[in-house]
C-alpha cells in the first residue's frame, strides 16, 4: 500500500517516519528524498532497497536507516526502536513488540510477568491484558534492564513492584503463583528482598521468611 506524500502552501503532512524504496516505477527514491528535504529536515526517512549501490549517498539527505531486502524482523526490530527512542524518548520505558507488519509498545510499569511457551512468550499486564509475541526470553531480559525485572526461572520474568507474597513461589498482584528455580531459590529470593529493602520497605521480615524456608527444607 502507498500513500502519495504532498505539501502544500508550505505545510508539512505531519508524517513521522516514511519507508522509500530506490527504485520506483518512475522516479528515483533517492531524488524524491532530496527533493523532499526542500520542505522537510525532520520526517525521519528509511532506504528499503534491493541495492547496496546508495548507502553512502543515502547520508546526503539524513537518512536515518538503510535496509537491504529482504528484511530480517530484527534489523526492523532494531531500526525502529532506535527511532522511538529518538524521537520519543519517554518510550524507552516501555517493551516493543512485532508481530508481522503490526507493532505496539507496553509500558513497563503496566508488565506483571512475561512467561516463554515454547519460541513464542505470554506477556501479563496490570489491567487483565495478555499479549502473545514470537521471541525469544533472553531477548526479552536483554531489554528489561530495570531493576524492578527478575529472571526467577528458565520460563519466567517478573516484575518485582507486583509481588504480594514470596515462599516457594512468587504471588503476582493478580494471583498467579510463579515457580521460583529451586537450586537458586534463597539467591533468588534474595534479590526480591534488597529490591524491596532499596524501595523503603524497612518492615519485611526477610530474616524470618529465609529461615521459615530452611525449616521447610528439613
Amino acid at each position: 500500500m502507498y500513500a502519495k506524500i504532498t505539501y502544500e502552501d508550505g505545510r508539512k503532512p505531519g508524517y513521522d517516519l516514511i519507508f522509500m524504496d530506490i527504485f520506483l516505477q518512475k522516479e528515483n527514491g533517492m531524488e524524491i528524498v532530496r527533493r523532499l528535504r526542500g520542505y522537510d529536515r525532520d520526517v525521519s526517512v528509511v532506504f528499503l532497497t534491493s541495492s547496496p549501490d546508495y548507502a553512502v549517498e543515502s547520508y546526503e539527505v539524513w537518512a536515518d536507516g538503510y535496509l537491504l531486502k529482504p528484511v530480517s524482523q530484527d534489523k526492523l526490530e532494531n531500526l525502529l526502536n532506535r527511532f522511538m527512542e529518538k524521537r520519543y524518548p519517554r518510550l524507552k520505558r516501555s517493551l516493543l513488540m512485532v508481530g508481522g507488519t503490526s507493532g505496539r509498545r507496553i509500558a513497563y510499569d503496566d508488565i506483571l510477568y512475561v512467561e516463554s511457551q515454547r519460541m513464542n512468550l505470554r506477556i501479563v499486564c496490570s489491567g487483565g491484558e495478555v499479549h502473545r509475541i514470537r521471541k525469544k526470553l533472553d531477548e526479552v531480559q536483554a531489554e528489561l534492564t530495570q531493576s524492578r525485572f527478575l529472571r526467577c526461572n528458565q520460563s519466567y520474568i517478573v516484575n518485582m513492584d507486583y509481588i504480594t507474597s514470596a515462599d516457594t513461589n512468587f504471588t503476582m498482584e493478580n494471583g498467579d503463583k510463579i515457580p521460583i528455580k529451586v537450586r537458586e531459590r534463597k539467591k533468588i529470593r534474595e534479590q526480591y528482598f534488597s529490591y524491596l529493602l532499596k524501595l523503603g520497605w524497612g518492615c519485611v521480615d526477610c530474616d524470618g521468611m529465609v529461615e521459615n524456608e530452611k525449616h521447610n527444607a528439613v
